[in-house]
Protein backbone atom coordinates (compact mmCIF):
# COMPACT_ATOMS: atom_id res chain seq x y z
CA UNK A 1 0.00 0.00 0.00
CA UNK A 2 1.55 3.74 -0.83
CA UNK A 3 1.38 5.84 1.79
CA UNK A 4 1.85 9.28 -0.29
CA UNK A 5 0.56 9.85 -3.84
CA UNK A 6 1.66 12.97 -5.72
CA UNK A 7 -0.56 15.10 -8.26
CA UNK A 8 1.28 17.83 -10.21
CA UNK A 9 1.96 19.55 -13.84
CA UNK A 10 4.76 18.07 -15.90
CA UNK A 11 6.26 21.47 -16.48
CA UNK A 12 7.01 21.09 -12.77
CA UNK A 13 8.29 17.73 -13.02
CA UNK A 14 12.06 18.83 -11.67
CA UNK A 15 10.49 20.81 -8.34
CA UNK A 16 8.15 18.03 -7.61
CA UNK A 17 10.92 15.34 -7.96
CA UNK A 18 12.67 17.51 -4.65
CA UNK A 19 9.55 17.42 -2.98
CA UNK A 20 9.22 13.20 -3.41
CA UNK A 21 12.62 12.72 -2.48
CA UNK A 22 12.41 14.53 0.82
CA UNK A 23 8.59 12.81 1.49
CA UNK A 24 10.95 9.43 1.19
CA UNK A 25 13.74 11.56 2.73
CA UNK A 26 11.23 10.77 5.65
CA UNK A 27 10.43 8.11 5.80
CA UNK A 28 6.81 7.56 3.59
CA UNK A 29 6.10 5.26 0.43
CA UNK A 30 6.02 7.57 -2.38
CA UNK A 31 4.03 6.91 -5.60
CA UNK A 32 4.34 9.71 -8.58
CA UNK A 33 3.52 9.36 -12.33
CA UNK A 34 7.13 8.98 -13.41
CA UNK A 35 7.02 5.36 -11.80
CA UNK A 36 4.09 4.81 -14.66
CA UNK A 37 4.55 1.11 -15.70
CA UNK A 38 4.71 0.96 -19.51
CA UNK A 39 2.45 -1.54 -19.77
CA UNK A 40 -0.59 0.07 -17.79
CA UNK A 41 -3.16 2.67 -18.85
CA UNK A 42 -2.95 6.47 -16.98
CA UNK A 43 -6.23 6.43 -15.83
CA UNK A 44 -6.34 2.95 -14.74
CA UNK A 45 -3.11 3.38 -12.64
CA UNK A 46 -4.19 7.38 -11.40
CA UNK A 47 -7.24 6.31 -9.73
CA UNK A 48 -5.76 2.43 -8.32
CA UNK A 49 -3.16 4.50 -6.50
CA UNK A 50 -5.26 7.35 -5.05
CA UNK A 51 -7.61 4.82 -3.56
CA UNK A 52 -4.76 2.74 -2.38
CA UNK A 53 -2.87 6.01 -0.35
CA UNK A 54 -3.15 7.58 2.77
CA UNK A 55 -2.55 10.93 1.69
CA UNK A 56 -2.64 12.60 -1.49
CA UNK A 57 -0.31 15.73 -2.19
CA UNK A 58 -1.18 18.27 -4.43
CA UNK A 59 1.54 19.94 -6.00
CA UNK A 60 -0.22 23.81 -7.18
CA UNK A 61 1.21 26.03 -9.79
CA UNK A 62 0.77 28.30 -12.87
CA UNK A 63 0.42 25.00 -15.49
CA UNK A 64 -0.78 23.04 -12.41
CA UNK A 65 -4.26 25.03 -11.34
CA UNK A 66 -5.41 25.06 -15.20
CA UNK A 67 -4.71 21.39 -15.66
CA UNK A 68 -8.28 19.24 -15.55
CA UNK A 69 -6.21 16.02 -14.44
CA UNK A 70 -4.64 17.94 -11.16
CA UNK A 71 -7.86 19.13 -10.62
CA UNK A 72 -10.12 15.45 -10.90
CA UNK A 73 -7.32 14.30 -8.88
CA UNK A 74 -7.28 16.90 -6.21
CA UNK A 75 -11.03 16.27 -6.01
CA UNK A 76 -10.67 12.60 -5.82
CA UNK A 77 -8.66 13.07 -3.07
CA UNK A 78 -10.73 15.90 -1.06
CA UNK A 79 -13.61 13.64 -1.34
CA UNK A 80 -11.88 10.55 0.37
CA UNK A 81 -10.48 13.13 2.97
CA UNK A 82 -6.53 12.81 2.14
CA UNK A 83 -5.82 16.03 0.61
CA UNK A 84 -2.59 17.66 1.27
CA UNK A 85 -2.31 20.60 -0.90
CA UNK A 86 1.06 22.88 -1.47
CA UNK A 87 1.89 25.61 -4.29
CA UNK A 88 5.25 26.55 -5.38
CA UNK A 89 5.14 29.52 -7.36
CA UNK A 90 2.58 32.33 -5.23
CA UNK A 91 -0.43 31.22 -6.71
CA UNK A 92 -3.40 30.12 -5.21
CA UNK A 93 -5.52 26.68 -5.24
CA UNK A 94 -8.31 27.28 -7.94
CA UNK A 95 -11.67 26.99 -6.96
CA UNK A 96 -13.36 25.38 -4.40
CA UNK A 97 -9.54 24.30 -3.41
CA UNK A 98 -8.97 27.67 -2.22
CA UNK A 99 -11.16 27.57 0.48
CA UNK A 100 -9.02 24.73 2.32
CA UNK A 101 -5.59 25.32 4.15
CA UNK A 102 -1.81 25.10 1.79
CA UNK A 103 1.57 24.89 2.42
CA UNK A 104 3.65 27.51 0.52
CA UNK A 105 6.67 25.94 -0.84
CA UNK A 106 7.44 28.71 -3.23
CA UNK A 107 11.07 29.65 -1.58
CA UNK A 108 11.66 25.96 0.02
CA UNK A 109 14.94 24.50 -1.05
CA UNK A 110 14.88 21.20 1.15
CA UNK A 111 15.37 22.71 4.41
CA UNK A 112 13.39 20.58 7.01
CA UNK A 113 12.90 23.60 9.52
CA UNK A 114 11.02 25.71 6.58
CA UNK A 115 7.77 26.82 7.86
CA UNK A 116 5.82 25.47 4.64
CA UNK A 117 7.11 22.22 4.81
CA UNK A 118 6.89 21.25 8.60
CA UNK A 119 3.21 22.16 7.98
CA UNK A 120 3.45 19.28 4.82
CA UNK A 121 5.30 16.77 7.20
CA UNK A 122 2.24 17.89 10.05
CA UNK A 123 -0.37 16.40 7.58
CA UNK A 124 1.38 13.18 6.36
CA UNK A 125 1.65 11.74 10.60
CA UNK A 126 -1.68 12.59 11.15
CA UNK A 127 -3.22 11.01 7.60
CA UNK A 128 -0.43 7.64 7.79
CA UNK A 129 -0.88 7.41 11.51
CA UNK A 130 3.21 7.94 12.20
CA UNK A 131 5.71 11.12 12.62
CA UNK A 132 8.46 11.49 10.23
CA UNK A 133 11.93 10.06 10.41
CA UNK A 134 13.07 13.41 10.30
CA UNK A 135 9.85 15.20 11.97
CA UNK A 136 12.04 15.10 15.03
CA UNK A 137 13.71 18.42 16.40
CA UNK A 138 17.64 17.77 16.70
CA UNK A 139 19.04 17.11 20.39
CA UNK A 140 20.45 20.04 21.86
CA UNK A 141 24.10 20.04 22.88
CA UNK A 142 24.62 18.81 26.27
CA UNK A 143 26.16 21.79 28.33
CA UNK A 144 29.29 20.67 29.80
CA UNK A 145 29.27 19.84 33.56
CA UNK A 146 30.03 22.90 35.92
CA UNK A 147 33.53 22.53 37.52
CA UNK A 148 33.72 20.75 40.74
CA UNK A 149 33.80 23.21 43.78
CA UNK A 150 37.37 23.34 45.49
CA UNK A 151 37.95 20.63 48.38
CA UNK A 152 38.39 22.36 51.63
CA UNK A 153 40.95 20.90 53.99
CA UNK A 154 39.61 20.72 57.55
CA UNK A 155 41.37 22.31 60.07
CA UNK A 156 43.95 19.85 61.79
CA UNK A 157 41.99 18.37 65.35
CA UNK A 158 38.17 19.99 63.92
CA UNK A 159 35.65 17.84 61.99
CA UNK A 160 34.51 18.52 58.79
CA UNK A 161 31.44 20.73 58.61
CA UNK A 162 28.36 18.55 57.92
CA UNK A 163 26.44 19.49 54.11
CA UNK A 164 23.37 20.86 54.98
CA UNK A 165 19.77 18.59 54.57
CA UNK A 166 17.71 19.86 51.85
CA UNK A 167 14.11 21.12 53.02
CA UNK A 168 11.42 18.81 51.20
CA UNK A 169 9.11 21.72 51.50
CA UNK A 170 9.71 23.02 47.87
CA UNK A 171 9.02 20.12 46.50
CA UNK A 172 5.62 19.34 48.36
CA UNK A 173 4.56 22.89 47.88
CA UNK A 174 5.00 22.46 43.79
CA UNK A 175 3.67 18.80 43.80
CA UNK A 176 0.54 20.51 45.76
CA UNK A 177 0.21 23.58 42.97
CA UNK A 178 0.42 20.95 40.52
CA UNK A 179 -2.45 18.61 41.53
CA UNK A 180 -4.78 21.77 42.21
CA UNK A 181 -4.18 22.89 38.45
CA UNK A 182 -5.21 19.45 36.91
CA UNK A 183 -7.83 19.24 39.73
CA UNK A 184 -9.21 22.90 38.33
CA UNK A 185 -8.60 22.32 34.68
CA UNK A 186 -10.46 18.35 34.40
CA UNK A 187 -13.85 20.37 36.65
CA UNK A 188 -14.18 22.85 34.43
CA UNK A 189 -13.98 20.56 31.21
CA UNK A 190 -17.60 20.31 29.74
CA UNK A 191 -19.04 16.99 30.10
CA UNK A 192 -20.20 15.12 26.43
CA UNK A 193 -23.59 13.84 26.36
CA UNK A 194 -26.12 12.51 24.64
CA UNK A 195 -30.04 11.50 24.61
CA UNK A 196 -31.13 8.44 24.45
CA UNK A 197 -35.37 7.77 24.54
CA UNK A 198 -36.01 3.87 25.54
CA UNK A 199 -39.47 4.97 25.14
CA UNK A 200 -42.25 6.95 23.49
CA UNK A 201 -41.65 10.98 22.57
CA UNK A 202 -40.63 12.61 25.92
CA UNK A 203 -39.10 9.59 27.80
CA UNK A 204 -35.54 10.58 26.65
CA UNK A 205 -32.94 10.52 29.49
CA UNK A 206 -29.35 12.35 29.23
CA UNK A 207 -26.46 9.53 29.79
CA UNK A 208 -22.80 11.05 29.67
CA UNK A 209 -20.68 8.31 28.04
CA UNK A 210 -18.67 5.72 29.96
CA UNK A 211 -20.88 5.55 32.67
CA UNK A 212 -21.97 2.53 34.29
CA UNK A 213 -25.73 0.82 33.63
CA UNK A 214 -27.77 1.66 36.77
CA UNK A 215 -26.04 4.44 38.21
CA UNK A 216 -27.38 6.82 40.43
CA UNK A 217 -26.10 9.86 37.99
CA UNK A 218 -27.23 8.41 34.46
CA UNK A 219 -30.18 7.40 32.99
CA UNK A 220 -30.36 3.89 31.06
CA UNK A 221 -27.59 2.99 28.63
CA UNK A 222 -27.98 2.90 24.62
CA UNK A 223 -31.02 0.24 23.92
CA UNK A 224 -31.57 -1.01 20.34
CA UNK A 225 -35.10 -2.53 20.36
CA UNK A 226 -36.48 -2.00 17.78
CA UNK A 227 -36.12 -4.10 14.42
CA UNK A 228 -35.90 -2.09 11.39
CA UNK A 229 -35.23 -2.26 7.22
CA UNK A 230 -33.88 0.58 4.86
CA UNK A 231 -36.22 2.75 2.75
CA UNK A 232 -33.72 3.61 0.21
CA UNK A 233 -34.34 3.36 -3.52
CA UNK A 234 -30.50 3.56 -3.97
CA UNK A 235 -31.12 -0.33 -2.55
CA UNK A 236 -28.48 0.69 0.08
CA UNK A 237 -27.75 3.35 2.48
CA UNK A 238 -24.71 4.56 4.69
CA UNK A 239 -23.84 4.87 8.34
CA UNK A 240 -22.13 7.78 10.12
CA UNK A 241 -19.65 8.40 12.44
CA UNK A 242 -21.72 11.70 13.22
CA UNK A 243 -25.45 12.98 12.29
CA UNK A 244 -24.41 14.54 9.70
CA UNK A 245 -24.24 13.76 5.57
CA UNK A 246 -20.26 15.26 5.82
CA UNK A 247 -19.53 12.52 8.35
CA UNK A 248 -17.65 9.74 7.99
CA UNK A 249 -18.87 6.56 6.39
CA UNK A 250 -18.26 3.70 8.64
CA UNK A 251 -20.75 0.70 7.39
CA UNK A 252 -23.62 0.19 5.12
CA UNK A 253 -26.60 -1.63 5.21
CA UNK A 254 -27.86 -3.71 2.23
CA UNK A 255 -32.02 -3.49 0.81
CA UNK A 256 -33.61 -6.26 3.22
CA UNK A 257 -30.72 -6.49 5.61
CA UNK A 258 -32.48 -5.93 9.25
CA UNK A 259 -30.72 -3.89 11.61
CA UNK A 260 -31.70 -2.10 15.08
CA UNK A 261 -32.49 1.41 16.01
CA UNK A 262 -34.92 2.63 19.23
CA UNK A 263 -37.30 5.79 19.58
CA UNK A 264 -34.84 8.97 19.32
CA UNK A 265 -35.61 13.17 18.60
CA UNK A 266 -34.12 14.51 15.21
CA UNK A 267 -33.28 13.96 11.56
CA UNK A 268 -30.62 11.72 12.28
CA UNK A 269 -30.75 8.59 14.52
CA UNK A 270 -28.43 6.01 16.22
CA UNK A 271 -28.30 2.23 14.55
CA UNK A 272 -26.56 -1.01 14.77
CA UNK A 273 -25.81 -3.81 12.47
CA UNK A 274 -25.72 -7.10 13.20
CA UNK A 275 -22.44 -7.57 13.47
CA UNK A 276 -21.67 -4.35 15.82
CA UNK A 277 -21.10 -1.87 13.88
CA UNK A 278 -22.67 1.28 15.14
CA UNK A 279 -23.26 4.56 14.20
CA UNK A 280 -25.84 7.18 12.51
CA UNK A 281 -28.47 6.96 9.88
CA UNK A 282 -30.95 9.51 8.05
CA UNK A 283 -34.50 8.95 9.85
CA UNK A 284 -35.90 9.37 6.59
CA UNK A 285 -34.32 6.17 5.11
CA UNK A 286 -35.16 4.03 7.81
CA UNK A 287 -38.49 1.93 8.15
CA UNK A 288 -39.40 0.69 11.40
CA UNK A 289 -40.54 -2.77 11.32
CA UNK A 290 -42.14 -3.34 15.23
CA UNK A 291 -42.59 -1.67 18.31
CA UNK A 292 -45.76 0.94 19.03
CA UNK A 293 -45.61 2.90 16.04
CA UNK A 294 -44.46 0.44 13.30
CA UNK A 295 -43.25 2.41 9.95
CA UNK A 296 -46.37 1.46 6.87
CA UNK A 297 -44.64 -0.93 4.38
CA UNK A 298 -44.55 1.05 0.59
CA UNK A 299 -47.67 0.08 -1.22
CA UNK A 300 -47.79 -1.77 -4.19
CA UNK A 301 -48.94 1.11 -5.99
CA UNK A 302 -45.88 3.37 -5.22
CA UNK A 303 -43.00 1.09 -6.18
CA UNK A 304 -40.88 0.60 -8.05
CA UNK A 305 -41.87 3.20 -10.97
CA UNK A 306 -39.02 4.39 -12.90
CA UNK A 307 -37.29 7.41 -12.60
CA UNK A 308 -38.84 10.16 -14.12
CA UNK A 309 -36.76 11.34 -17.47
CA UNK A 310 -34.20 13.79 -17.00
CA UNK A 311 -31.14 16.06 -18.73
CA UNK A 312 -31.29 18.04 -21.50
CA UNK A 313 -34.57 17.95 -23.19
CA UNK A 314 -35.93 15.11 -21.44
CA UNK A 315 -33.13 13.06 -23.04
CA UNK A 316 -32.25 11.58 -20.20
CA UNK A 317 -28.65 12.61 -20.29
CA UNK A 318 -27.19 14.71 -17.00
CA UNK A 319 -23.72 15.27 -18.57
CA UNK A 320 -23.58 15.24 -22.59
CA UNK A 321 -19.69 15.46 -22.16
CA UNK A 322 -18.74 12.94 -19.49
CA UNK A 323 -17.06 10.28 -22.00
CA UNK A 324 -15.49 13.10 -24.05
CA UNK A 325 -13.55 15.16 -21.27
CA UNK A 326 -12.57 15.14 -17.97
CA UNK A 327 -15.40 16.41 -15.47
CA UNK A 328 -14.28 19.09 -12.28
CA UNK A 329 -15.97 19.93 -9.26
CA UNK A 330 -17.97 22.16 -10.69
CA UNK A 331 -19.72 20.27 -13.15
CA UNK A 332 -21.02 18.69 -10.54
CA UNK A 333 -21.49 21.14 -7.88
CA UNK A 334 -25.21 21.13 -8.21
CA UNK A 335 -26.30 17.88 -9.22
CA UNK A 336 -28.20 15.63 -6.14
CA UNK A 337 -27.06 12.20 -5.65
CA UNK A 338 -29.98 10.78 -7.52
CA UNK A 339 -28.96 13.04 -10.89
CA UNK A 340 -24.90 11.84 -9.70
CA UNK A 341 -25.99 8.39 -9.70
CA UNK A 342 -27.77 8.64 -13.24
CA UNK A 343 -24.63 10.49 -14.35
CA UNK A 344 -22.55 8.00 -13.54
CA UNK A 345 -24.44 4.97 -14.80
CA UNK A 346 -25.09 6.77 -18.19
CA UNK A 347 -21.32 6.75 -18.96
CA UNK A 348 -21.86 2.54 -19.28
CA UNK A 349 -25.35 3.18 -20.67
CA UNK A 350 -23.98 4.95 -23.93
CA UNK A 351 -21.55 1.68 -24.52
CA UNK A 352 -24.68 -0.30 -24.60
CA UNK A 353 -24.00 -2.07 -20.95
CA UNK A 354 -27.09 -4.22 -19.82
CA UNK A 355 -27.77 -3.04 -16.06
CA UNK A 356 -28.83 -5.65 -13.84
CA UNK A 357 -30.75 -2.83 -11.47
CA UNK A 358 -34.10 -2.79 -12.41
CA UNK A 359 -34.89 0.69 -11.60
CA UNK A 360 -31.35 1.78 -13.88
CA UNK A 361 -32.59 -0.78 -16.62
CA UNK A 362 -36.45 1.04 -16.62
CA UNK A 363 -35.13 4.48 -16.45
CA UNK A 364 -32.46 4.47 -19.44
CA UNK A 365 -34.95 1.75 -22.11
CA UNK A 366 -37.05 4.61 -21.95
CA UNK A 367 -34.48 7.17 -24.13
CA UNK A 368 -34.03 5.64 -27.85
CA UNK A 369 -30.56 6.71 -28.02
CA UNK A 370 -30.17 3.27 -25.21
CA UNK A 371 -29.79 0.02 -26.41
CA UNK A 372 -28.41 -2.84 -24.30
CA UNK A 373 -26.36 -5.15 -26.03
CA UNK A 374 -23.44 -6.32 -23.96
CA UNK A 375 -22.56 -7.30 -20.36
CA UNK A 376 -19.09 -5.98 -20.35
CA UNK A 377 -17.79 -2.91 -21.39
CA UNK A 378 -14.05 -1.17 -21.51
CA UNK A 379 -14.15 2.75 -20.44
CA UNK A 380 -11.41 5.03 -21.42
CA UNK A 381 -8.75 6.73 -19.01
CA UNK A 382 -10.88 9.91 -18.91
CA UNK A 383 -14.41 7.78 -18.19
CA UNK A 384 -12.76 6.24 -15.58
CA UNK A 385 -11.49 9.03 -13.92
CA UNK A 386 -15.13 10.41 -14.52
CA UNK A 387 -16.49 7.33 -12.83
CA UNK A 388 -14.48 8.04 -9.84
CA UNK A 389 -15.49 11.42 -9.06
CA UNK A 390 -19.09 11.06 -9.45
CA UNK A 391 -18.89 8.11 -7.19
CA UNK A 392 -16.79 10.16 -4.45
CA UNK A 393 -19.23 12.82 -4.99
CA UNK A 394 -22.00 10.59 -4.80
CA UNK A 395 -21.44 9.68 -1.09
CA UNK A 396 -20.59 12.94 -0.55
CA UNK A 397 -23.98 14.24 -1.51
CA UNK A 398 -26.06 10.86 0.23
Amino acid sequence: MVDVFISYSRENKDRVAQIAHAVKAAGYDVWWDAELPPHRSYGDVITEKIGMAKAAIVVWSQSSAQSEWVRAEADVARNQKKLVQTAIDDVMPPLPFNQIQFAELADWQGETDHRGWRKVLLSLEDLCGRPPLTGAEPAAAAAPPPPPPPVRQPVADQPAPAAPRASPLPWIVGAVVILGVALAWWLLQPTPVRTVTTGGPGSGQTVAPGTAAGSEQAGPTEAFVLAAVINDPDGFTNIRSGPSAQSEIVGKVLEGEKFLTYQQDGSWWRVRKGDGTTGYMARRLIRILDGPNPDPAPSAARAPAPAAPIGLGGSGVVIPYSSERLLTADDVAYLTAHDLRIARNEIYARKGYRFKDAGLRAHFSQFGWYRATTDNVQLSSVEQANVALLRSAEAAAQ
